[in-house]
């Protein structure tokens, strides 16, 4: 079941970018022609310090200034309504999976309208709505919990369709390393 799930999502993505693209060569939209073609050239992130590693649409998204710490990176759309963050922290708090996300949840604003919330033994997600911004959080645990690895993403609720497939595909190529909080 599990074999066929995974082509069923694949048949979907190459319709999807197959959809976009004749879309885009119809109505002659060149942003949608960028956004088409844009989502087949992807370079890979790895942060060094924690040793994650993130692989993300290069033409979509610019890299910025990384964190003074090294702990993290932010990517921006060309018109900056989408943002990608990604960070590693040590766990000094020895926060269990379950604990953390009680944390994020009691602590922090904006979960109010979330919509899906996996959860599996080393990590979680955490997505929803934000007035008019969507936003997507995959959270992992690594290096016997001692170590915890981020992705965050925000986008404009009227690009979801374009968005989603590329989130998914960032987010199964979203792994934790064995950096810092490891040794």
């Amino acid at each position: 079941m599990r074999l066929f799930l995974t082509w069923v999502r694949q048949c979907v993505r190459a319709s999807t970018r197959l959809i976009a693209a004749l879309t885009a060569v119809s109505i002659g939209g060149s942003v949608l022609c960028l956004s088409a073609g844009a989502a087949e050239t992807w370079t890979t992130y790895e942060n060094s310090r924690f040793g994650y590693r993130l692989s993300y649409p290069s033409s979509v998204f610019r890299a910025q200034p990384p964190s003074e710490r090294g702990d993290g990176q932010t990517f921006l759309a060309a018109d900056g309504s989408t943002k990608i963050v990604v960070y590693g922290a040590v766990n000094d708090e020895r926060f269990s999976l379950a604990e953390y996300r009680k944390t994020i949840l009691q602590q922090f604003g904006g979960y109010d309208q979330m919509d899906y919330s996996p959860q599996g033994k080393t990590w979680f997600v955490l997505s929803g709505f934000r007035g008019d911004l969507i936003y997507y959080q995959k959270v992992m645990f690594s290096c016997g919990n001692r170590v915890i690895n981020v992705l965050s993403v925000t986008f404009p609720r009227v690009e979801k369709k374009f968005y989603e497939g590329l989130i998914e595909r960032m987010e199964d190529r979203f792994k934790p390393g064995a950096g810092e909080g490891c040794r």
